[in-house]
């Protein structure tokens, strides 16, 4: 027994021990113990191949790239170096001085170093001393080769690439369809036992110049006068561009690559919807006005809205005697007016006169550390004692985007990383969603009065009083209003689509919007998607001939219409292209087991019974209330 219990301590001695190689240190926490330097500094000369901007700091793989080319040097010469390895804590791209770079007349990046070196084990102080100088002298002489500007351009690296960065210009970002799938809505054809009966457009303006509002046209006047007043002459490499730069473009107007925005618009709602609402002739290219009544257009009474129409219009009725084939209403845009168009305006709380407003302390805050690069950066651009702020670099973020709309292209465009985009855009949805939306008391109650009218319509019903933003002179009477249009056509603003997604608690779109850099890449609430120039929210009414219609996963070519009864009826919402997923309503009464977003018309007329009621827009625009600095807005109202 005593023997047998011998062989078991000796068997179970040797387990543990063949385990203990499993908990040696690992090499970073061994190099922990050897002989470490302070950290060192050295500014190193970089290729001319990199498109990397001064101030940027690289990112872990440009880092492990330095950090390779300078161990070679130590590892090519074990005689001077022994053993000796190096470890990068910071790599920062820095500007040369022009005497360094030979008197020439343009800035020339290199790239500042912080360092340590790790000693083998045997070499004394006076051993690192040496080895510290040495290394020095063979670094200072190094060529340092980033990844090639030819390559895929990380997020932190600078490009001007269009295509990329604008799909962050957030809400004055020029339109581009979002892909049919863009909302999580998996098949988005329509089923072939379907057609499309009316449809409602509530459609944003085109591109326009900048707003008076003091976060947009305020700060780029400010930031405009900051440069005007300088000695021009001392702007350097990419900026440049300053000494001969001017502020070339106006304010609130429409720029003339708008106006062919509108058209373009009127002329694909033509092609995919007006052929079959209006059963056109083979060859037909326009709306027919023969024994038709006018379609009776609205618009938001503001210059660029007004403008968007006449280029709509002529798109989708044809370039002769347009304004001849419809009849234009035109909503009041002064304040305090009901106008379903810019529902804000008949939303005014006086006891909180900042409910409309952008919070743009909360909005800069955010910005100050994502832009502090580009900030720094810039200031190493110039040889004035000229400091640019994170507020000066979104100025230059936006001008970048309104000149390439009015212009079309722009110097500012080519100055700043993904990332600094990415951040530009969050700093817009947050102030969009906290103002607009869900985060807003008013969120709801600035879309309601739409979204009355929707149903109005859909139910084919006049409104005969008012409790929101409708207008009850002209929405009791088909004359103003009419109940059997093939289509409506309602020219609107970015702000109030998003108030109308709220009022609709279409809740793909509530989130908690994240204001730690970076947001997450599932972000549903992106103003880049939702409300870029020209936007559409366009709500189809289709016919079916089945109540179960097969869903099918992509669009296809429509050709004629159908004469066959279709007795039953969906609603489908498209975002500038997208299928919205209407089963996320609030309620669940539009979440009947279907992949294509269509909900039956009753369901989702059901769903929209207490919208009036959550938008409790009486209280929220004019009740004496006051709101607590740590409240928190979640759902875009507020009750007593």
């Amino acid at each position: 027994m005593c023997c047998f219990g011998l062989v078991l301590f000796l068997l179970g001695s040797t387990i543990v021990l063949s385990l203990i190689p499993t908990y040696l240190p690992t090499r970073p926490f061994y190099e922990a113990l050897l002989p470490t330097s302070k950290p060192q500094n050295v500014l190193l000369e970089l290729s001319s191949n990199t498109n990397l901007l001064s101030g940027t700091t690289l990112d872990i793989s440009n880092q492990n790239i330095v950090q390779n080319q300078m161990q070679k040097v130590l590892s090519n010469d074990q005689t001077s170096f022994g053993s000796s390895t190096i470890r990068i804590l910071n790599a920062t791209i820095t500007t040369f001085s022009r005497r360094k770079r030979r008197q020439t007349n343009t800035a020339n990046n290199g790239l500042n170093v912080i360092y340590e070196l790790v000693f083998y084990r045997s070499c004394t102080i006076r051993c690192q001393t040496k080895i510290l100088s040495l290394a020095r002298t063979k670094f200072v002489s190094l060529l340092i080769t980033l990844q090639s500007s030819t390559s895929t351009a990380s997020d932190d690296e600078v490009t001007g690439d269009i295509t990329k960065i604008s799909e962050y210009w957030a809400n004055i970002r020029p339109y581009k369809d979002n892909a049919p799938t863009v909302f999580g809505v998996l098949d988005t054809g329509l089923p072939d036992e379907c057609q499309v009966e009316q449809v409602h457009i509530l459609h944003r303006h085109a591109s326009r110049y900048f707003t008076t509002d003091a976060f947009d046209g305020g700060n780029i006047l400010r930031f405009t006068t900051k440069i005007l007043s300088t000695n021009r002459n001392n702007f350097l490499g990419l900026l440049s561009f300053l000494k001969t730069w001017s502020l070339d473009i106006s304010n609130d107007l429409l720029v003339p690559s708008g106006a062919a925005d509108g058209y373009k618009s009127g002329v694909n709602f033509w092609n995919e919807y007006g052929r079959i609402l209006y059963n056109a002739q083979s060859g037909q290219p326009y709306y027919n006005a023969t024994n038709q009544i006018k379609p009776l257009v609205r618009t938001s009474n503001v210059q660029r809205c007004y403008e968007t129409v006449l280029a709509w219009t002529s798109g989708f009725f044809g370039p002769y005697n347009t304004t001849d084939k419809y009849s234009l209403i035109k909503l009041s845009y002064d304040s305090g007016y009901n106008n379903t168009l810019y529902g804000a305006l008949a939303c005014r709380n006086l006891f909180i006169p900042s409910a409309f407003t952008f919070d743009q302390d909360a909005m800069y805050a955010y910005l100050a550390p994502v832009l502090a690069n580009a900030a720094n950066r810039f200031s190493s651009y110039t040889n004035l004692n000229l400091n640019f702020t994170h507020i000066d670099v979104f100025a230059m973020q936006s001008l970048c985007a309104y000149e390439y709309v009015a212009l079309g292209s722009s110097d500012f465009c080519s100055l700043f990383t993904i990332n600094e985009w990415r951040g530009y855009e969050q700093a817009l949805n947050l102030a969009f969603y906290n103002t607009y939306g869900l985060g807003n008391e008013t969120g709801r109650a600035q879309g309601i009065g739409y979204v009355q009218e929707l149903i109005a319509r859909l139910n084919h019903q006049l409104i005969n009083i008012s409790y929101s933003s409708v207008n009850s002179t002209l929405d009791s009477s088909e004359t103003t209003f009419p109940l059997d249009q093939l289509f409506y056509l309602d020219m609107s603003h970015d702000n109030n689509i998003a108030s109308v997604l709220a009022a609709l608690s279409i809740d793909y779109f509530r989130e908690n919007l994240s204001t730690i850099f970076p947001p997450p890449s599932n972000q549903h609430y992106r103003v880049s998607r939702m409300t870029p120039f020209t936007a559409r929210l366009i709500i189809e009414k289709i016919g079916c001939t089945s109540s179960v219609p097969i869903a099918i996963n992509s669009s296809h070519t429509e050709y004629s219409s159908s004469s066959v009864l279709k007795p039953y009826k969906f609603i489908r919402m498209k975002l500038n292209n997208g299928v919205l997923p209407l089963d996320t309503i609030r309620g669940g009464l539009c979440s009947t087991g279907r992949t294509d977003g269509l909900c039956p018309l009753d369901n989702f007329l059901a769903s929209q019974t207490n919208a009036s009621v959550m938008a409790n827009f009486n209280y929220v625009c004019f009740g004496n209330y006051t709101i607590d600095s740590n409240t928190v807005i979640t759902d875009g109202t507020l009750f007593a």
